[in-house]
């Protein structure tokens, strides 16, 4: 982010051994830094709110494990260095219990500090490594989370220029703080507010106060105000009426942790918001990191801790007088008790859909599972959307190039999953699962396809394919490279691959009125009792490639309901199958 000309970061290490954070505690008023050398100095910039916001918090926590690690080292000789590492990470993850990034963070520290053989120089720079890594995927989340809800505002904006004298201009209303404050940088909720408003998009943003600190007056505003954003201070109880009366077309929060049920807590009054958001008709998104999904949590109101905090923070309030002073005042009696609950649940039930770094889904177990495969070990039929087989998948680093920018051909596929979007053959069930997939071969038996649960966007970037290395039907196993990973019908492809050497190009596509019209007019298909993405469906459809005998065909997957297939020599030529297809039936 840019403040006054210069580049920052909310969390960097300015030396070895001191970490430097901006103060949030004194914006809007001052900017400045502070430094951090202890794990007290990282405790106390926690619990006193200096760094706030769920993704800051973690990138916070790994830094002050750095520094214990700093402090403990001396004494590994000893025998009690890990006893002293532990002791740190018990002291970070008491300082704030609601958000989950923060015991994320620590127990990702201590898997790399703790156990097996090193030396003290050895244990000081995974420490700065693995609390650096930590910081940069912060960041690197904040960014994909603005390109993936960029695309739900450009939705809006556009379907308003088509409504002849309408306000062009989308306006959101937000809770809090969840811009690059909150996070190292680009932040959750507001990233795609910016990602938005630098691509010439019209926005404005209602920014509730957020009492009782008021982080949308004096953190939301501010960041809004010197990134040129529109937007206006309303008073928290406000939202409701801009929602009743149509003046806000979305609403877009943060979240400090959302259980694998959907269930979303963030700061108190965000289930106001969306209970309004609900009786209005107006979406509700939550945006979030993958670092602040628990997954060992079903339901949120009864099982997320809620932080209490000090009641002074309710019954008094700072700011700064027109001579220019900052002064605390108590605005009620004097002895009036007061109780300050930091956080409240939003059910899944009033979100319409989660906005992650892995893309959007629907708020619920379902459409989270579907962006998070790796989560539903053990079961072993977990349903549509869903990816069923082993995958060793390798992240490359931010700035490492994605492999679909030197693929043949990628250009013409992206352009044929656009086209599928339109016709609503690729897309978003209403449960929040992403159905339909793209790919091209590379070369040999590679080939890139589209991500998982990338369905709900018009659009793709290079960022959102993977380039699927090996797979092995017999092991049920793939082996995949890329920002997110292979689609779930990712065995599937590659059985056509194989089966068909002159085959480029793979769709697959969701439509009743075609699988039905296709099951009636006998094409080839699989037999109704080989499930979704397992390797049976692999072999199935490599079999009737080889029974087809030709480099071009299509197939329904009976026992994959709507489930179509196409293959060809080319892009074009296995999309203009799909289109035939939807000429005839749709």
């Amino acid at each position: 982010m840019n403040v006054n000309g210069k580049q920052y970061r909310t969390i960097w290490l300015k030396e070895p051994g001191t970490v430097e954070i901006i103060n949030q505690a004194a914006l809007p008023f001052r900017f400045e830094t502070l430094e951090l050398r202890t794990v007290e100095d990282v405790r106390r910039a926690i619990k006193d709110m200096y760094v706030r916001g769920a993704g800051l918090i973690g990138a916070a926590a790994a830094f002050g494990m750095y520094l214990a690690a700093l402090e403990a080292a001396q004494y590994a000789a000893q025998g009690s260095f890990e006893a002293d590492l532990r002791a740190a990470a018990a002291i970070l993850k008491n300082t704030r219990p609601t958000a989950s990034n923060l015991a994320w963070a620590v127990d990702r520290m201590l898997a790399v500090l703790t156990g097996g053989a090193k030396t003290a120089a050895q244990i000081r720079e995974a420490a700065l490594e693995e609390a650096q890594a930590i910081a940069d995927e912060d960041a690197e989340f904040g960014r994909k989370i603005g390109l993936h809800g960029l695309e739900i505002i450009r939705a809006i904006a556009e379907k308003k220029r088509r409504i002849p004298g309408a306000d062009e201009t989308v306006h959101i209303l937000t809770h809090c703080n969840a811009g690059w404050l909150a996070f190292v940088d680009y932040g959750s909720a507001l990233s795609p507010v910016y990602a938005a408003f630098d691509r010439g998009v019209k926005v404005h943003v209602w920014v509730d106060e957020t009492r009782p600190r008021n982080q949308g007056a004096s953190l939301t505003a501010w960041e809004l105000d010197r990134h040129g954003v529109s937007y206006d201070l309303i008073p928290d109880n406000a939202g409701g009426h801009l929602l009743q009366r149509g003046m806000a077309d979305l609403v877009i929060t943060g979240a400090d942790r959302v259980t694998r049920r959907g269930d979303a807590a963030n700061k108190i009054g965000t289930y106001l918001k969306a209970a309004a958001a609900k009786e209005n008709g107006v979406p509700f998104y939550v945006a979030l990191p993958s670092s602040t999904f628990d997954f060992d949590m079903a339901d949120g109101v009864a099982e997320i801790p809620i932080e209490e905090r000090d009641a002074s923070e309710v019954r008094y309030i700072t700011g700064m007088t027109d001579k220019g002073s900052l002064e605390t005042v108590r605005i009620c009696p004097e002895a009036a008790p007061a109780r300050n609950f930091g956080f409240d649940v939003t059910p899944a039930r009033y979100i319409t859909a989660l906005i992650t770094d892995r893309g959007i889904c629907g708020a619920s177990e379902a459409g989270i599972l579907a962006l998070y495969p790796e989560r539903a070990a053990g079961s072993k039929k977990v349903g549509e959307g869903y990816v069923k087989y082993g995958a060793e998948h390798t992240y490359p680093a931010p700035a490492e190039a994605v492999p679909a920018e030197d693929a043949p051909h990628w250009d013409a596929l992206n352009d044929a999953r656009t086209t599928l979007h339109r016709l609503g053959l690729v897309g978003l069930t209403p449960q929040g699962v992403g159905f339909g997939n793209v790919s091209v071969r590379v070369r040999g038996e590679e080939f890139l396809i589209s991500g998982t649960a990338t369905g709900a966007a018009r659009t793709l970037g290079p960022h959102e394919y993977c380039l699927v290395r090996s797979f092995d039907p017999a092991a049920n196993r793939v082996v995949t490279f890329g920002p997110v990973k292979a689609s779930s019908e990712s065995m599937t492809h590659g059985a056509i691959y194989r089966a068909a050497p002159a085959v480029r190009c793979v769709i697959h596509v969701h439509s009743r009125p075609i699988f039905d019209g296709m099951l009636r007019d006998r094409y080839p298909a699989t037999p109704a009792e080989v499930e979704y993405g397992t390797p049976e469906m692999a072999a199935a459809v490599e079999a009737c490639v080889r029974a087809g005998g030709a480099d071009a065909g299509v197939i329904v997957l009976t026992g994959h309901d709507e489930g179509v297939l196409s293959y060809g020599p080319s892009v074009g030529a296995a999309l203009k199958l799909i289109e035939a297809l939807y000429d005839k039936y749709c």
